[in-house]
């Protein structure tokens, strides 16, 4: 595409001309001949420093600020966000393919995932073109394509979605995370419906305070067409700040006899769950291999986004009765010496609580729980953490958990500082601490938190292999 037809309808300064690019990049190490390359301030780096390095790469123009240096070898496209216009010329781009596909946005602190997995579940069981976009990737013909990120920077979320259309997809149930929206990746995704699953401390590193975390939140549904549809979960306190702010149609969930789509009762296992629902003064029952009161919350999200894409309840009924599990989240397994272990991505203070605490409810075993906490993130919340596994477990180990650039040891500390006892044990070496676990309790329920299916640490800029589910398999009881 030309770079003119590339920064129509778009204010800058520069010259642009009809020059052919071939593709547009935001990592100058991807720059090949005929990109475009957008300089942007990343976490540890700004783009603008390798303005050169991506001309001599074979860059042959360049979007980026008022800093960029003068050159004359290519045309310098001058905006005051980068970041912003990058997703306006993604989409441009690659001809908006948002616009050509049923986008499902699912956000909120916990539950995005789940949704979004038994979304696209529901679909496909059912023959319909699906491909589900988030923390566990994104579908493409040969099977899950890791992102690195919940939702991607906006040109490579545009170029996987036109991927997914080229190859047939009709209908992309994806995550939206908060830094996806105020760091403008989702700017120009058409979406059709969004779900709001709750919202609870998180990631308060980067928004500053929870006023902030809605507002951007609130964005997404803000920004929604007359044409669109939001799904509420109208037991979260912020539920009603959306609505008053929606200019679309909307429907809510929960455990209220307000919301639209009720529970009636349900009835929790440690091997499934049964719940019967009301919607439209209808009864109808649903067993389901999730565990937790948390899961129906995660159910009712996807159950409502499936009827509003044209499915009947009985559909959606068989295909839930179907569905297993989703990767890394309250996965279990039977173990020697008695013990049973749960795998899960829980990271916040509100999953460890809804997690630990259903858990609980659900066996006699006593509970040993491991977790640690990611570097260079909400520190806040690592107290509060340490807080909810002290009351609802027998014991805890506190583990490295993505460190990065942050001292191991003051992580450790600010967890600490929520316990009142000293009923906890510090093993750093996270496959240490699962080992010693294993090998040293018997008959208790293990629960580690925080890594679900991810298969590294993070330390420094270094990925080092790491499975907690793959440790956790040598000790499965095969008997």
């Amino acid at each position: 595409m030309n770079l003119k037809k590339i920064v129509e309808n778009i204010n800058f300064k520069g010259q642009p001309d009809d020059r052919q690019i071939f593709n547009i990049v935001h990592d100058s190490r991807k720059v090949k001949q005929g990109s475009l390359f957008v300089a942007i301030s990343g976490e540890k780096s700004d783009g603008h420093d390798f303005i050169f390095e991506a001309i001599d790469k074979g860059a042959i123009a360049i979007l980026a600020n008022g800093r960029s240096p003068a050159t004359n070898k290519v045309p310098i496209l001058q905006v005051k966000n980068p970041r912003k216009i990058m997703s306006k010329i993604a989409a441009n781009f690659y001809n908006h393919p948002s616009k050509k596909v049923n986008i499902i946005g699912i956000t909120g602190t916990n539950g995005k995932t789940t949704t979004t997995q038994l979304v696209d579940f529901i679909l496909k069981f059912n023959k319909l073109s699906s491909g589900s976009l988030g923390t566990l990737g994104f579908s493409s013909p040969t099977g899950i394509v890791s992102t690195g990120f919940t939702t991607p920077e906006s040109v490579d979320l545009h170029q996987i979605i036109r991927t997914m259309v080229d190859g047939g997809i009709k209908y992309i149930p994806m995550e939206i995370s908060s830094h996806a929206i105020k760091m403008h990746r989702v700017d120009d995704i058409d979406v059709n419906i969004a779900v709001f699953t709750n919202l609870s401390p998180d990631h308060l590193d980067f928004h500053g305070n929870m006023n902030n975390y809605f507002k951007t939140k609130l964005k997404l549904f803000e920004n929604l067409n007359e044409k669109s549809i939001a799904i509420i979960n109208n037991d979260d306190k912020y539920a009603k700040k959306i609505i008053k702010n929606l200019k679309c149609k909307f429907i809510t969930y929960g455990f209220k006899k307000e919301s639209d789509f009720y529970v009636k009762s349900y009835d929790l296992k440690i091997n499934g769950t049964h719940v019967t629902f009301s919607f439209k003064n209808k009864d109808f029952d649903i067993n389901t291999n999730l565990i937790g009161r948390f899961n129906i919350y995660n159910l009712m999200g996807a159950i409502l986004t499936s009827l509003k894409l044209g499915l009947s309840i009985e559909q959606i009924k068989y295909s839930l009765e179907n569905f297993i599990s989703v990767p890394g989240r309250f996965e279990q397994f039977k173990l020697k010496n008695g013990n049973n272990a749960i795998v899960d991505y829980a990271h916040t203070p509100d999953a460890f609580k809804n997690i630990l605490s259903n858990i609980r409810e659900l066996t006699d075993k006593k509970i040993v729980t491991l977790f640690g906490c990611g570097g260079n993130r909400d520190k806040l919340k690592r107290p509060l953490m340490a807080e909810i596994s002290e009351e609802l477990s027998e014991k805890t180990f506190i583990t490295n958990d993505n460190p990065r650039f942050e001292d191991e040891d003051s992580i450790i500390n600010d967890i600490i500082a929520g316990f009142k006892s000293k009923n906890y044990s510090i093993i750093k070496n996270r496959e240490e601490a699962i080992r010693k676990i294993c090998n040293e309790f018997s008959n208790v329920m293990i629960v580690i938190l925080g890594k679900g299916r991810d298969n590294y640490q993070i330390k420094g800029e270094n990925k080092i292999y790491h499975s907690d589910i793959g440790i956790i398999e040598e000790y499965i009881d095969e008997s």
